[in-house]
């Protein structure tokens, strides 16, 4: 292509006043009469002259690009840029007019493959023509195929234009670019924001949440995850399960959308045992895209459920055998002699969805503290229920004893605590009456012995202070660890000597200043009073009660000898959040157990008649059962927080005191369930149960299954990385020595083994899983004599390039770019080439331009001096000339 251009076309402008110096003085100097042909002849010389000078200045100068610049344009037109092909298309033509000169232009398109829309220097074809595959986009192979389209000694560039979003080879488009840079191709980006735009009808299934592998006749839910461009549109799911090669509907639900997630639920039938395969499928008449709405998953339904029983009683064999009859197959371990085989490691105990540890002392399993801890990991880890029956021996542990330091450790997953057990540190303050009225009729030293009766029931770990109540309130004892000062504080209790005043709300006060800020989760004040405050009191000892209750202070108050309504203590109690005792003489301090206080010291083992109370009425375990009789033993726990108790029955402490036991309760542990159920078939405890025991035990067999059926020792994660997919397996104890194959059945048959890799505490495989569809994998783990076997399903539902709520961000772009060539925004593209990258053939005009404008002058001049008739006559002279010169 050719150019022209000049040195300094500034200098252009000198041929104004120069046109200007011409014509005024001939407008000026000539009348209109004068004005003849030769007049205007020699003004139009003149003007030629001002001009071609003026050119010549300014130095004209034609330029030849002989450098050849090839553009393509790499188009994405995989399904996600459907609606903007239009943009494309005027994307291209923004840079077919801005390309630089001598060049030429082609398009590539591409979606899963490539085309060659517009071959270089072809006229440009709209991209909506392309026939490639738009079922994804594969970037990497679409600019190597471009930089195989340029040739030698020209200038090579190519134009990419995408959402930035690749599905096939995706971490290969930062090596593809690299690539063509180093092939000397320059790379230019332009995103296309292919997001859904606001308020647009798509919906799609996105996904599905459901227990992979669950047990028969076990409750099973689907949750399907539709996402919706806008609100109130009407769709549609249904639920089909393939029956003898078809897949047969079996439930419908119509439902208006929520802009954004919508769950929407169904029930699995679990009512025999197989693999099954469901499609769930989504229909609306406002939806854009049928590509992303049907969505296929397998479950497995497993048969009887698999249940370890260890005890010391043959007769809790007998009952629970019996009670789970077909529902359940039952392995027992009697551990009765040094012999016993119970299963310890978790391998063994993975086998099994339920163990139960019934009237057992587990000190007497061999290899306990494997056992423990096994049970403790597939409990956590794997989803196991461990149940606990009657005693485990626990609530009197000798903490000193090495042996029972096992108790703590099964402890710390149950959903109780047994006996003397709860030792978690507290604070305690106990705040006593001193004044002259508590030594009318010996109050103060009865109130001396409730104290002193108070710290002796305490642990070694409580933390506790003492205050003294007067005209004048007394710290005696600050806050203090109780074991590092029972001794001194019992010979303080004992000097407490009466004094003048009787002001409760300052003594609280003063209680409240040092309890407040002190980080326990449990504080308690022991108020211990006649309740005859003065009338002189500055502080309303009701509104702290209040305000320490607020800030998790809990007040109760002893009533010394006085009233038995004690009106006034009764009612900071009540304020206070705490409990209200009375000791009508010294003699009942030892009835009076401080409920809120003293919980550990209770009898380990009721035995006496006792009604069951039902905290939770729709628990699983109740179903079909109306009425529970009562029970005529337990052994005594208490819940812990996190823990939710079913049924409880009522311990009497004292004749004024009751405390609620649980009888019944469970915690989620990690990934599994423990229960506790504190009474038991030994002692006739639960002799008027026999109308309930099965239904009870069936319905504790099956509320307690665990969430997914899983009988191997290792996890199964599976994540995909474009078309392949990296299966991890993680062993509950890592071993090196061990293998673990991997068989995937891809979904049109074909079979893959492939010994995984050991990484640490792992094995992983890469397997590619390009197809849509239903994949099969087997790990088979094998270390020593042991084998285990797994079969798990996976499928790919449609591909990534039909997720329309996937987000399609320029940052990707700037990822594989890498800071390689401009990425625009708008299509705007600079396309000039910098002047060191083309070879020019330049002429310069300056020169022939000054000749023309002599010859103009000689040619004015010969204007001005001859008159038309003058040149006439002087050409027929030299044509006579000639003639008389020719020979005859």
């Amino acid at each position: 292509m050719k150019n022209i251009s000049f040195d300094n076309p500034y200098l252009l402008l000198i041929a104004i006043p120069l046109i200007a110096v011409i014509l005024i003085p001939y407008f000026i100097s000539v009348s209109k009469d004068n004005r003849s042909k030769g007049w205007l002849l020699s003004l139009v010389i003149h003007v030629l002259i001002v001009i071609t000078v003026s050119l010549a200045a300014a130095g004209l100068v034609h330029t030849t690009v002989m450098t050849r610049t090839k553009v393509y344009v790499v188009a994405d037109v995989s399904y996600s840029s459907n609606r903007n092909l239009d943009l494309i298309d005027e994307y291209i033509r923004q840079i077919e007019a801005s390309l630089p000169s001598n060049s030429r232009l082609g398009i590539l398109c591409f979606g899963k493959n490539t085309e060659i829309l517009t071959s270089s220097g072809e006229a440009v074809r709209s991209v909506k023509e392309s026939t490639v595959d738009d079922s994804g986009s594969n970037i990497a192979a679409a600019i190597d195929e471009a930089s195989t389209l340029f040739s030698q000694g020209e200038i090579k560039r190519i134009i990419l234009i995408t959402d930035g979003f690749a599905t096939e080879d995706e971490g290969n488009t930062a090596a593809a670019v690299l690539r063509a840079m180093n092939m000397g191709i320059k790379l230019d980006a332009i995103y296309l924001d292919n997001n859904l735009r606001e308020g647009e009808g798509e919906m799609q299934i996105s996904d599905v949440d459901y227990t992979k592998a669950t047990y028969l006749d076990h409750e099973s839910k689907l949750q399907v995850l539709v996402e919706s461009g806008a609100a109130n549109l009407t769709a549609t799911l249904t639920l089909s399960v393939m029956k003898d090669g078809e897949y047969i509907q079996i439930g419908e639900r119509s439902f208006n959308t929520d802009l954004g997630v919508n769950l929407i639920s169904f029930d699995l039938p679990t009512d025999e045992s197989g693999d099954y395969d469901y499609k769930v499928s989504l229909s609306s008449s406002a939806d854009i895209s049928h590509f992303n709405n049907d969505f296929y998953f397998t479950q497995t339904v497993a048969g009887k459920r698999s249940v370890l029983l260890v005890t010391e009683s043959f007769l809790d064999k007998m009952y629970i055998e019996s009670f789970y009859n077909e529902a359940a197959e039952v392995t027992t371990c009697l551990v009765n002699d040094s012999e016993n085989d119970v299963p310890f490691t978790v391998e063994e105990l993975v086998k099994y969805d339920e163990i139960i540890l019934s009237n057992i002392d587990i000190r007497k399993i061999n290899n306990v503290y494997a056992f423990v801890d096994s049970l403790d990991m597939v409990v956590s880890q794997y989803g196991k229920s461990l149940i606990t029956l009657g005693n485990l021996y626990m609530q009197n542990r000798d903490e000193e004893n090495e042996e029972d330091d096992i108790f703590l450790r099964l402890e710390e997953i149950l959903p109780v605590s047994f006996g003397n057990a709860n030792r978690d540190s507290k604070l305690y303050t106990v705040v006593i009456d001193i004044s002259r009225s508590m030594n009318d009729t010996s109050q103060l030293s009865t109130a001396k012995e409730a104290a002193e009766k108070l710290f002796s029931v305490l642990n070694d770990d409580d933390m506790v202070a003492l205050i003294t109540l007067a005209g004048d309130s007394q710290v005696v004892q600050l806050p203090a660890r109780l074991g590092d000062v029972r001794s001194e504080l019992t010979e303080k209790i004992k000097g407490l000597k009466p004094t003048q005043g009787t002001f409760i709300g300052s003594a609280l006060s003063l209680a409240y200043q040092h309890m407040k800020d002190l980080p326990f989760e449990e504080k308690q004040v022991m108020l211990i009073s006649d309740g005859l405050s003065s009338t002189l009191e500055s502080e309303n000892a009701g509104e702290i009660a209040e305000k320490m209750f607020t800030d998790g202070i809990v007040l109760s108050t002893v009533n010394v000898i006085r009233e038995e309504d004690g009106g006034y203590l009764k009612g900071l109690a009540e304020k206070g959040g705490g409990k209200y005792y009375y000791l009508q003489s010294s003699a009942d301090i030892s009835d009076l157990i401080f409920v809120d206080i003293a919980e550990d010291l209770t009898e380990s083992v009721v035995e006496k008649q006792t009604k069951v109370h039902v905290k939770s009425f729709k628990d699983g375990v109740l179903d079909g059962i109306m009425v529970l009789p009562d029970v005529y033993g337990y052994v005594n726990s208490k819940a812990k927080l996190d823990a939710t108790t079913v049924l409880t029955v009522d311990y009497q402490k004292s004749a004024t005191v009751t405390a609620e036991v649980p009888l019944y309760a469970y915690r989620d542990h990690g990934n599994g369930r423990v229960v506790s159920f504190t009474s038991s078939f030994l002692n006739n405890w639960l002799s008027e149960w026999n109308s309930v025991n099965e239904q009870f035990f069936l319905n504790m067999l099956v509320s307690n299954t665990p969430k997914e059926y899983v009988n191997y020792p290792f996890s199964i994660s599976t994540r995909r990385e474009g078309n392949s997919s990296v299966i991890e397996v993680i062993p509950s104890e890592p071993n090196p020595r061990a293998t673990a194959l991997l068989y995937l059945t891809s979904p049109d048959g074909d079979f893959i083994d492939v010994e995984m890799t050991f990484n640490l505490n792992r094995y992983y495989a890469t397997v590619p899983t390009e197809d849509m569809g239903k994949y099969h994998v087997q790990i088979i783990y094998t270390y020593g004599t042991h084998s285990f076997i797994s079969n798990t399903y996976f499928t790919r539902n449609y591909g990534d390039e039909y997720n329309a709520f996937a987000p399609y961000s320029i940052v990707d772009i700037y990822g594989f770019m890498r800071g390689v060539g401009e990425i625009s925004e708008d299509g705007n593209i600079s396309l000039e080439n910098a002047k060191n990258e083309i070879d020019t053939y330049e002429v310069s005009f300056r020169i022939p331009l000054l000749i023309i404008a002599v010859c103009l002058f000689v040619l004015d001049v010969i204007v001005r001096k001859f008159t038309l008739k003058d040149l006439k006559g002087l050409f027929v002279k030299i044509q006579r000339k000639e003639s008389e010169d020719a020979p005859a």
